[in-house]
């Protein structure tokens, strides 16, 4: 078919399909053009919990979920969990550890650890210093678990910040120890 004659009736086709007709589009599979928006936390009368978010099947899990084994265990923390790059104070793994401690951790420890942050300070439980004595006579597995459980009025930011990014925390604040020695 030559250029002339299929240009008039790609043309002629097109056309045809941009008619704003009554008749509304054909639905190969019902249901799915309307959804039935629910606002978040909406109460769903068809649900049989009355919920509109959908709950996971039992017993499943989210990929990539590793429970935490120390779950309310402080002291199996501590003797158990090592620090796997103890002795890496390269500039690349401390700055990774300072910008999660800084967005998490320095507005209530502040940002030179010392428990003086802007929210820490408006506390009723000031938060503790982390370059004191107490802190660092802290096991770095002790830290890390109370990073990923919780300590006192701190809850757990497990959610928040991933397994390898507690590590580097915990290294940053050696690192902050080490720079505030004798102060």
């Amino acid at each position: 078919m030559s250029l002339r004659v299929m240009l008039p009736v790609c043309l002629v086709l097109f056309l045809s399909g941009c008619g704003g007709g009554d008749q509304p589009n054909v639905e190969l599979v019902q249901g799915m053009m309307e959804d039935p928006g629910y606002k978040t936390q909406e109460r769903d009368s068809n649900s049989p919990t009355g919920s509109s978010m959908r709950l996971p099947p039992e017993g499943t899990v989210p990929r990539g979920f590793q429970p935490y084994a120390f779950k309310g265990d402080p002291e199996g923390a501590s003797q158990e969990l090592k620090n796997p790059r103890v002795n890496d104070r390269s500039p690349g793994w401390i700055a990774r550890g300072q910008k999660r401690y800084e967005v998490y951790c320095g507005l209530c420890h502040g940002q030179l650890g010392r428990g003086d942050g802007a929210v820490g300070l408006k506390m009723p439980l000031q938060p503790p210093s982390l370059v004191g004595d107490r802190a660092r006579g802290l096991s770095d597995g002790l830290i890390y678990h109370i990073i990923s459980d919780g300590q006192g009025v701190m809850g757990s930011y497990a959610n928040q910040v991933a397994p390898e990014d507690r590590w580097a925390v915990v290294s940053y604040i050696r690192n902050l120890q080490t720079l505030t020695k004798g102060r």
